[in-house]
């Protein structure tokens, strides 16, 4: 095994032991919670014409819009600065000491009339002690009515710390789950733009929507949030999660089965927006859609299962620690759904666990996925800088200097003025190549037209009318790659022209389209016969084995700082083109 494999084994063991002893390890008690104490005996129950006793919690066969009353005494020991306190879900609530109303939810008007599940703190007094007490709950949903959780007694500051700490963990871990969310878009920013990481975004995002609705689901009590603000937090990040987990997919795998996952990821939306729109409207309400809502986040599930099957089938290496996170998901989602239907509460810590297990490790994924990408990086920079200065040598080679020093010497008594001309095109020549070896990737198209009129000028007095130059410039306000088009006017020259008895044309066009910058070089010379490239038809991209002069260099370099093309055609005796494409979006 190696250093690699042993060093990821070891964290992910550590992160597991320090996720258990985080969960199961004790903490210091701020608050005396030895007061407080559940209240399950004594309660009796009523609605209609129906009545027993009831050990809270329970649930009782209610219909919607029914009010059950839960009757019991209070203690004879009732001071003040005590309280109770229960957790209703989705019910209004009234509760009567004696003939009095001391606590009623909601108190207001609910914004869109909604009523979430809230934690009722009742504040009690001396002169209630010994009291009756009622609790009186309605519900306009079926499956909530007639539903209460455990009933705890005690002093009531020690009722709202003992809540908060409870909740504390299961909230502490869901908004675990969105930090991580938060952290993979943040690499995403920071990344993009040298394209090391794209699905994290996507991921990101999911991570942060399932954040909110397991906050939401924590309990926790709305004391930074509005009561409403959790209510529709919670079911409408539910309602949207199989947008984004479509969404996620279909940026990381789109080859795999990426006109599947659009198409569910439209109907998904679809199926969201119609829920939303309807408890906007008067219909059927974000509670009521919640079938539909589990059962299009269950088939989304399930659908992500088997993508990553088929991913882990197609990579065969790098998905294991993935895919046992997401059926370990499934699993845990499968069992919460089913517990919740039977028993219309939340398991809670499960799916919790499984998604914030899934987040870390997908974190390290991306961790190392940046770590690598820098280093590959790293080492692309040399290569290109090498690159640069091999082409930089191939481009002053001693027979060019030698020739047209000749030139000048010979011009300089024949015709003074072209010698004083070529000795500045000359020297503008090798100024220009001296400064390309800088650190620069990019420079102004412009910048490399003028370096390529020097060279021109150079040929042109050597050359004379065997040489003839047709400038087509209609844009020239972009960046290029330092030395990517002059060598090629260089090599049209050199084994187009030169070898050509009359001598030829060169014409450097120049022109945009909609997304890129296209500059073309043409010669009416001798041409060659692209099977000797290796290359099957007239117009291909260069193979990398060309003999010509630093073209498969430039191609590389072109390719690799622009993510542009180069292509060429070719034809014996007719000439050849050569097509450079800059992507506007790269430069």
């Amino acid at each position: 095994m190696g250093v690699k494999r042993v060093s990821e084994l070891t964290a992910g063991i550590l992160i597991v032991i320090f996720l258990i002893l985080a969960i199961f390890s004790h903490r210091q008690k701020l608050t005396d919670h030895d007061e407080i104490q559940v209240c399950s005996e004594g309660w009796t129950y009523s609605f209609e014409e129906k009545s027993g006793e009831i050990i809270p919690p329970e649930g009782l066969d209610v219909p919607k819009n029914t009010e059950v009353v839960l009757s019991n005494t209070l203690p004879s020991d009732v001071k003040d600065g005590m309280g109770i306190v229960f957790r209703s879900r989705m019910q209004r609530v009234k509760v009567y000491i004696g003939e009095e109303i001391v606590y009623q939810y909601p108190s207001h008007k609910m914004i869109g009339n909604a009523i979430p599940s809230v934690w009722n703190f009742v504040r009690l007094s001396e002169s209630h002690a010994g009291q009756q007490i009622r609790i009186s709950l309605e519900s306009p949903y079926g499956r909530f009515s007639g539903k209460i959780g455990s009933i705890r007694y005690g002093s009531y500051d020690g009722l709202v710390n003992y809540v908060m700490s409870v909740q504390a963990i299961v909230f502490g871990i869901s908004l675990l789950v969105g930090i991580v969310g938060l952290l993979l878009i943040l690499i995403f920013i920071i990344s993009k733009k040298h394209e090391i990481c794209g699905w994290q975004c996507s991921l990101g995002i999911l991570l942060v929507d399932l954040c909110i609705w397991l906050c939401g689901e924590s309990r926790m009590p709305a004391v930074f949030i509005g009561i409403e603000a959790w209510h529709y937090f919670t079911f409408v990040s539910l309602l949207f999660c199989p947008v984004f987990l479509t969404a996620y997919l279909y940026a990381r795998w789109k080859e795999i089965s990426g006109k599947i996952t659009k198409v569910l990821f439209y109907i998904s939306f679809s199926i969201g927006s119609i829920c939303l729109c309807s408890a906007l409207t008067g219909g059927p309400d974000l509670v009521e859609c919640l079938p539909v809502t589990h059962t299009m986040v269950g088939i989304t599930l399930v659908y992500t299962v088997v993508i990553y099957c088929l991913a882990a089938r197609k990579t065969r290496k790098g998905m294991g620690s993935e895919l046992v996170c997401i059926l370990l998901i499934l699993c845990a989602g499968v069992w919460e759904t089913v517990y919740f239907y039977q028993t219309n509460q939340l398991v809670a810590i499960w799916m919790r666990m499984t998604l914030l297990i899934y987040a870390l490790n997908l974190l390290r994924i991306s961790v190392l996925m940046v770590y690598q990408k820098i280093k590959e990086n790293q080492k692309l920079k040399l290569r290109l800088k090498k690159g640069k200065a091999e082409l930089m040598t191939s481009q002053i080679k001693p027979h060019f200097i030698y020739n047209t020093l000749n030139s000048i010497q010979a011009l300089i008594i024949i015709d003074p003025e072209k010698a004083r001309k070529m000795v500045y095109d000359f020297s503008t020549y090798l100024r220009l190549n001296l400064d390309n070896i800088g650190e620069r990737e990019l420079i102004p198209f412009s910048e490399e037209l003028k370096h390529i009129r020097a060279y021109l000028n150079i040929e042109k007095i050597r050359f004379e009318e065997r040489l003839d130059v047709v400038m087509d410039i209609r844009v020239k306000s972009f960046m290029v790659p330092p030395l990517s088009i002059q060598p090629i006017v260089e090599n049209a020259v050199k084994h187009g022209l030169c070898k050509k008895i009359n001598g030829g044309v060169v014409l450097i066009r120049s022109y945009e389209d909609k997304d890129s910058y296209i500059v073309e070089v043409e010669d009416n010379g001798t041409g060659f016969d692209s099977s000797l490239l290796g290359i099957r038809n007239e117009t291909q991209r260069l193979d990398d084995t060309t003999s010509h002069v630093g073209l498969s260099n430039i191609r590389f370099r072109i390719k690799e700082i622009t993510g542009g093309t180069l292509e060429v055609s070719s034809c014996p005796g007719k000439g050849t083109k050569v097509k450079v494409v800059f992507l506007k979006n790269k430069i």
